[in-house]
């Protein structure tokens, strides 16, 4: 069996000096007198266990309180969680508390700085300090469901769920926020489909308004631009006073005298290049004359259009051409999304039911497996109860089968006991004392331990109201449980304390000022103890070899 933890040095802690403990598997058994100092060493393993320190908690006080816990962690697959807080998983991991004179305190998982709710995260995994003045867990849904699924074996089912859950829940929740946006969506839609069908409307990617400002510029110049190109037009083609037969004419005459000189040839040709020009011109100005020919309808819906479009520009507060585009842009990607919303839905509502058809089968598959094993469970812990003296004690778990899924299926549970035959069941904390409470977290422990793997147990003042033949019987069921896990028992009855395969004394030694000690016996000073735990002080003969028959010696 592996050992979890291995190691504790405690320096410079309320009445501890220094001391330093090695841990091996199995039961190990913690005695000492009243007052020895055995509740300091549990304080020093829930600082460990994240606890908040006290002041006033340092022996000396000019010197740091140091407090650290060895664990064997290799077979608990907790690689996840160091990468989850940014650790450095190590398979001998080493947790230590630091208690300045300040009055601060540090935390370090393998000697990296951690928060207190990381030491708490990790350490419910490592270690369990039980007494029965503490919640009992048995109390807790979480717990019980954690007991039930073991003996069930539900792990590969649950974890199956859990997963499917998840994206579950998270289907739902995107579900929500596209449905709300749609709501909102579509009070604003109609508003935005008329903008839009406004901005469509102009074509406005085909629009230029400096063209159109300049075509209505144009027509309502008509007349005087008519006027114009036909003066033009006479003064170009007329046959009397035409420009163009006058320069024709000139140019001849100079084709007469070319030949004599240079100077007249360059001329004739400067005329002919005049022709020409002339020519292009008059064609220009024939076409711009057809070009005048506007229709009344056109200028009436250019004039339309070129209203419209400056009306857009000051609704919408929009400088130019380009902003009233990326409005229409905008307008319309967001009409659309509309649609795509709707399909959006659409399709994640499918999802849904698909996912939600894997959880029912898979939550029927944990409710059955669940059911089945209920009376395994009951069966188990009520004939550690009976060797416990309990043999009246009944339990009743209630499975209930809700509508809703919930994190690990859609099942209520519902532990309840009945202390005496006859008796009705109730609440575990109602209807049980504080020793009975610690059989039944002894009876519980035992079954989980053989059904998965449980962090270190320690068990404080577990015999508190037992003796003669349950304290026998309990020593045996403990002996049992440290088969399957590392349990640590801290007792006042020899019966108990026999059953360990290690022996821990706590005493105070009062050399120089008061300071609680920790020794591990060997087998002739466990004898001692022993008899001085049947006896008392000095034990006589008898007693000690009462202790070696308990022994076994």
């Amino acid at each position: 069996m592996t050992i979890l933890l291995k190691e504790l040095h405690i320096k410079n802690y309320a009445l501890i000096r220094k001391i330093d403990l090695d841990f091996e598997a199995g039961l190990t058994i913690i005695t000492g007198e009243t007052g020895a100092g055995k509740s300091i060493l549990l304080g020093g393993l829930e600082l460990v266990r994240g606890k908040r320190a006290q002041q006033g908690l340092l022996k000396n006080v000019d010197e740091k309180s140091i407090v650290e816990a060895n664990f064997d962690i290799e077979n608990y697959r907790l690689e996840n969680f160091f990468d989850q807080e940014d650790l450095d998983y190590e398979a001998q991991t080493i947790i230590r508390r630091e208690l300045l004179p300040s009055g601060k305190s540090r935390a370090f998982i393998n000697d990296t700085p951690a928060r207190l709710d990381s030491l708490v995260s990790l350490t419910e995994k490592l270690i369990d300090i039980h007494s029965q003045h503490q919640t009992l867990e048995l109390n807790q849904t979480a717990y019980q469901f954690n007991l039930l699924d073991a003996v069930a074996k539900n792990t590969g089912v649950l974890s199956d769920y859990k997963k499917v859950f998840k994206v579950y829940k998270s289907l739902q929740t995107k579900l929500s926020g596209l449905q709300s946006k749609l709501a909102n969506a579509e009070k604003e839609l109609e508003y935005k489909q008329f903008q839009l069908k406004e901005l469509q409307a102009l074509q406005l990617d085909d629009f230029n308004p400096d063209e159109v400002a300049q075509q209505l510029k144009m027509m309502e110049h008509t007349e005087e631009i008519q006027t114009v190109l036909a003066e033009a037009l006479h003064l170009i083609n007329d046959e009397e006073i035409g420009v163009e037969n006058q320069i024709i004419q000139i140019k001849n005459g100079f084709s007469r005298i070319a030949n004599l000189s240079d100077k007249y040839q360059n001329i004739e040709n400067r005329f002919e290049s005049i022709q020409i020009e002339l020519q292009d011109l008059l064609m220009e100005i024939e076409n711009l004359t057809d070009e005048t020919d506007f229709n009344p309808n056109e200028k009436d819906r250019l004039q339309s259009v070129y209203d419209q479009y400056n009306t857009l520009l000051i609704k919408h507060q929009a400088i130019d051409l380009p902003q009233l585009i990326e409005l229409r842009n905008t307008l319309q990607n967001e009409v659309t999304d509309l649609s795509s919303l709707q399909e959006q839905i659409k399709d994640l509502q499918a999802e849904i039911v698909e996912k939600a058809n894997k959880l029912n089968k898979l939550a029927n598959q944990i409710h059955q497996n669940r059911a089945q094993a209920i009376p395994v469970l009951i069966a188990q812990i009520e004939k550690i109860l009976q060797r416990l003296s309990m043999s009246n004690t009944k339990l009743k778990i209630d499975l209930l089968e809700q509508d809703t899924f919930l994190p690990n299926g859609k099942d209520q549970l519902q532990f309840q006991i009945s202390s005496d035959a006859g008796k009705s069941f109730g609440d575990l904390k109602r209807i049980a004392s504080g020793g009975e409470l610690s059989r039944i977290m002894l009876a519980v422990k035992t079954v989980l331990s053989k059904y998965k793997k449980l962090p270190t147990i320690i068990f404080d003042e577990i015999d508190s109201g037992v003796s003669g033949e349950v304290a026998q019987n309990m020593s045996e069921v403990l002996k049992e449980l440290s088969q399957n896990m590392q349990v640590i028992v801290i007792t006042h009855l020899p019966q108990i304390a026999v059953a360990g395969a290690h022996h821990f004394k706590v005493y105070k030694s009062t050399e120089g000022d008061i300071n609680t000690q920790v020794k591990k016996l060997s087998d002739q000073e466990r004898i001692f103890e022993i008899a001085e735990m049947i006896e008392g002080k000095s034990p006589s003969d008898s007693a000690l070899q009462h202790a070696k028959h308990l022994l076994g010696f």
